[in-house]
């Protein structure tokens, strides 16, 4: 069954913002530990894992958008990728541990701001009129 390019860009949509909103969870659960803390760095690092996953699958999703793309816009997907992969690496060390250390978690806060700067890149390639936020 082939998905029409509508049809997949709007599942490449709803699979990279669960992906994001798995991922920007993760690390602002550790900030708020509970007193049985080795389950909940657990729970933590599975949700990272789950955010990690579907951005992976995000990725195969918007496969071959690009080509509906004028030469600009095609600039600017690329990009996008780019800068949305660089996030997900950012993330790695973090969801390799289950135990909480300090310099992963500033890796992975950088990452989130990685992250962020590309799906608001990713929001200029198909702009939306009906949007109520700037980016």
């Amino acid at each position: 069954m082939e998905l029409s390019p509508k049809n997949k860009l709007k599942l490449h949509r709803y699979v990279g913002i669960l992906s994001l909103g798995f991922i920007f969870t993760r690390p602002f659960l550790i900030a708020f530990q509970f007193p049985n803390t080795q389950e909940y760095e657990a729970i933590a690092a599975y949700i990272g894992r789950v955010g990690a996953i579907l951005g992976a699958l995000a990725f195969i999703t918007g496969g071959g958008l690009g080509k509906f793309l004028d030469e600009k816009k095609s600039r600017v997907a690329e990009i996008h990728t780019i800068v949305m992969l660089a996030g997900l690496v950012f993330q790695v060390p973090v969801l390799a541990e289950t135990k909480i250390e300090i310099v992963p978690n500033i890796i992975s806060y950088l990452g989130c701001f990685i992250l962020l700067a590309g799906w608001v890149l990713g929001r200029k390639v198909f702009p939306n009129r009906k949007r109520i936020l700037p980016f």
